[in-house]
């Protein structure tokens, strides 16, 4: 698998930071669920509430790095073109909500920051370490960035919603591969030779 995007598929670092990015978002949606969920002295998974509130922060810091890291590789690593059976409808759509995400991939780490830190919780960085608060206990600024926070989680859910309607209309119902373009090379060689139509669409 090549490291760069080639103009029929995504390179290594692309699929890496695609995936992490992915995984980040699904470890922060359900930590979010379960701190909110629990009560001060219950546990789940051996974590009381402070600890997913703990881990919800950090987790959400490291995301934003990665996101930084993929937005620099986004662009200077040109994008393959678009894959052959995305009609034009589509393509705009792809495009808003990838938008969208790549909104929500710096909008909520940085509202979920300064909430806690404007609202005088503070991070403490992985159980390891307390953050230095650069903003101050600021009420008026917490609330406004709680409420974004939680309304572009909201958001988010929807955009992904459909991001992934497309995908898996395409790889489901007419099976012409696309979702192969974002997994390992392998993968695809063994799909390819099962449905031999959908080369095209993954290289």
């Amino acid at each position: 698998m090549p490291l760069l995007n080639e103009p029929g598929s995504y390179g290594a670092i692309t699929k890496f930071f695609h995936w992490i990015v992915v995984l980040a978002f699904a470890l922060q949606y359900a930590a979010g669920y379960t701190m909110t969920s629990l009560a001060r002295n219950e546990t789940a998974l051996g974590l009381t509430q402070a600890n997913f509130y703990n881990w919800h922060k950090s987790i959400g810091l490291i995301a934003l790095l990665f996101a930084s890291f993929r937005l620099l590789n986004r662009h200077f690593d040109r994008l393959p073109n678009w894959a052959p059976n995305l009609t034009r409808t589509e393509k705009r759509m792809m495009h808003d909500y990838e938008t969208a995400l790549y909104l929500a991939m710096f909008l909520m780490p940085v509202s979920g920051f300064i909430y806690v830190m404007a609202g005088g919780y503070g991070v403490h960085f992985l159980e390891l370490a307390h953050l230095p608060n650069p903003i101050g206990k600021r009420p008026l600024l917490a609330e406004i960035a709680k409420w974004t926070h939680i309304l572009y989680g909201y958001a988010v859910l929807i955009a992904l919603a459909a991001h992934m309607s497309v995908v898996f209309r395409h790889q489901l119902v007419l099976q012409d591969g696309i979702l192969w373009r974002m997994l390992p090379r392998r993968r695809h060689r063994q799909a390819a030779s099962k449905n031999p139509s959908s080369i095209t669409n993954a290289e």
